[in-house]
């Protein structure tokens, strides 16, 4: 597993980066998709 900082937003006005452990880059934007709403993770990167 790796690690993505993913660029969220979490309300209209408000956005935040996290970190979260993923096989590849599609399961890091799924994750981030499945805790934050279909369509608000901004951007994802590989950290580690």
């Amino acid at each position: 597993m790796q690690q993505y900082r993913l660029w969220v937003r979490i309300s209209q006005t408000q956005t935040t980066n996290t970190i979260v452990h993923a096989d590849n880059a599609l399961a890091a934007k799924q994750i981030g998709e499945t805790l934050y709403g279909r369509g608000n993770v901004l951007n994802y990167t590989r950290v580690g």
